[in-house]
């Protein structure tokens, strides 16, 4: 995982120097080419730059970063008594920037500027949002002075020397002489301290960045090793690993998951409490990783013409991967490789919850089953987030989704985000929480005044159709799997009995309208789990609704009346007393499959 990520930065030309972190510098002290200092310039928000970076060293109480740190670190400001609580990390700085100086005559002004120009700039320091703790940099003549290059080297020397003074605390095997880098394979002298990188504050990750190695519990070292030395790592492997994350996490912003907001349909982001990132062994046109996080039916001709042309053209290239996915065409070469993590910050730690990786011939093929699986009734195919929205337990007060789906499904999203990408059952939780949606939905229709005949929830069908024919291929039981279209040859009873309540209630809306509450709203929950207790009584109903079609509708009542004859033939003469979970998920597609059936418009030609 740590190699793969290794070679992406790499591969990518995205490789950090070490002893080097992006940060959210918030504003410059301008000075001129004189050394005056001229104003405060302001960055725009969530604008990172390359600084160099002390690591866990800066977090000392007589130790800061160098060139970019907190306002009052580098401006020595008093706290509210008149205090100066930052005194020694000051002297650190002004140390550090004096032997820069040496080598340096930008340097050198900077430093007399920050010696003699102190209370003017403190004068002026900005009145709007500005806190003593905002990152702050310096700027000569316009140019931010890390990217200044004439102080690497010295920054090279002063990180080695700092780290001399850290050797007398090792231990004898430690300090034994170089091992072998645990990414590159390399012999190296590895770090203490793993470096942290920052993108994970959303998920739990902490303000001043995660590490993903980390070893300051007594359990977590081995043979007499402490810190890092437990997993070695160089400098530089380190400091590209982090880069590459970095990137990821930065790249796959462009999909606001959380919000269930396609915002430039790219990418998969944040979902279940994680953040979720992938890329490939070399460079793809067709990312077919996108696919799985757009809704595919849902949205007019006329509302794509409304969307931003570069979003017109997003939509239009991930379309054009749909297509390639039915037709059996993979856009790229089958060898390639992907890799995915899911990743989450606990305590300054980054929790990898989940990594992948295949082949992009497997990738498609999953993606391929994934939704023919879906196929439900017409190619409709809603995105994993629309999936989530129906695992959730059921509410009626609205309220955010994201921190719902957080709270409960976070134990089961790298599992179905894996059935996905490797043609795997799907989790039964994943059945009983959409068995569970449609009960309730049906349950609150009931008590709906506005209530019009309708359908039982069409996702969390689909949901269900996916588990149970991944379920009965693993069992070898063909005969059970469930159709895109309606079954009437169907072995399965609890599937003959729910297109049975589907005629019922299409008779009842035959005989008598629109009612609030009908037989499907009363009768569909105790239906689809005790059967053997309703259906005598739906019988009888029916019965009586047949009876109320008058001499105008008698055609009606011989094709219903017909209908729930072969449809009996299908269940035979004993009735189920009660349901397993396998047979409600079928008790509900039979009756989805029966109703869309019933009420599908006719047209001159069909697709």
């Amino acid at each position: 995982m740590l190699e793969e990520l290794y070679k992406y930065a790499v591969d990518n030309g995205i490789t950090a120097r070490p002893g080097f972190k992006e940060k959210a510098v918030r504003y410059y002290i301008s000075l001129d080419v004189n050394g005056n200092f001229v104003g405060f310039d302001a960055v725009e928000d969530d604008k990172k730059v390359t600084c160099p970076d002390m690591g866990s060293a800066a977090q000392s109480t007589s130790k800061s970063n160098i060139i970019t740190e907190k306002a009052e670190i580098v401006l020595n400001l008093p706290d509210k008594y008149g205090n100066f609580p930052r005194q020694a990390k000051h002297d650190f700085y002004m140390s550090a920037m004096r032997e820069i100086a040496e080598f340096s005559p930008v340097f050198a002004k900077v430093v007399n500027s920050l010696e003699e120009q102190r209370e003017v700039i403190i004068s002026n320091l900005p009145t709007k949002k500005f806190k003593s703790g905002d990152l702050i940099s310096i700027k000569f003549d316009g140019n931010p002075l890390e990217n200044d290059p004439c102080y690497f080297d010295w920054w090279e020397e002063f990180r080695a020397r700092h780290k001399e003074k850290k050797t007398a605390s090792k231990s004898k095997k430690e300090q034994s002489g170089k091992v072998r880098c645990f990414i590159t394979g390399e012999l190296t002298e590895p770090v203490r301290t793993a470096p942290k990188f920052s993108g994970l504050i959303s998920v739990g990750g902490h303000t001043s960045g995660d590490t993903i190695i980390g070893f300051d519990k007594d359990a977590y070292c081995s043979y007499g090793f402490t810190q890092a030395a437990n997993a070695a790592v160089s400098d530089e492997a380190i400091a590209a690993v982090n880069a590459a994350l970095t990137s990821l996490l930065s790249e796959s912003k462009s999909i606001d998951a959380v919000k269930g907001d396609n915002k430039d349909n790219k990418k998969l982001n944040v979902l279940a409490g994680a953040k979720n990132i992938h890329w490939y062994s070399r460079a793809v046109e067709k990312d077919i990783l996108e696919v799985p996080n757009f809704d595919f039916g849902f949205s007019s001709d006329s509302d794509e013409q409304n969307e931003p042309d570069e979003k017109q053209a997003d939509n239009a290239r991930v379309r054009e991967m749909f297509d390639s996915i039915f037709k059996g065409e993979c856009p790229e070469d089958p060898k390639c490789k992907y890799y995915m993590m899911s990743l989450s910050g606990v305590n300054g730690r980054v929790m990898v919850r989940s990594y992948d990786e295949g082949t992009y011939g497997e990738l498609f093929n999953s993606i391929k089953q994934w939704y023919e699986d879906l196929s439900l009734c017409g190619k409709r195919y809603p995105k994993i987030f629309t999936i989530y929205t129906r695992l959730v337990s059921y509410s009626t007060s609205g309220g955010k989704f994201s921190e719902r789906i957080n709270k409960e499904l976070s134990g089961i999203s790298p599992r179905i985000i894996y059935a996905v990408t490797h043609n795997t059952e799907l989790p039964d939780t994943v059945a009983a929480r959409a068995v569970n949606y449609i009960r309730h939905d049906m349950y609150n229709s009931s008590n709906d005044e506005t209530h019009k005949q309708k359908n039982i929830d069409r996702v969390s069908c689909q949901i269900l159709k996916v588990w149970l024919n991944r379920k009965y291929r693993n069992q070898n039981k063909e005969e059970l799997l469930i159709m895109e279209n309606l079954n009437p040859e169907s072995p399965s009873k609890a599937y003959q009995l729910g297109r049975m309540i589907a005629v019922y209630a299409a008779i009842q809306n035959k005989a008598l309208g629109d009612v609030n509450a009908g037989v499907v709203e009363r009768y569909f929950t105790s239906a689809c789990t005790s059967p053997a207790l309703v259906f005598g009584k739906l019988a009888m109903l029916s019965q009586h609704h047949l009876s109320k079609l008058g001499q105008e509708q008698k055609g009606s009542a011989v094709y219903y009346d017909k209908m729930l004859s072969d449809i009996a033939s299908k269940i035979g003469s004993t009735m189920p007393k009660t349901f397993t979970l396998e047979q409600q998920s079928e008790f509900a597609l039979g009756y989805y499959a029966q109703n869309e059936e019933i009420y599908k418009k006719k047209t001159v030609t069909e697709e």
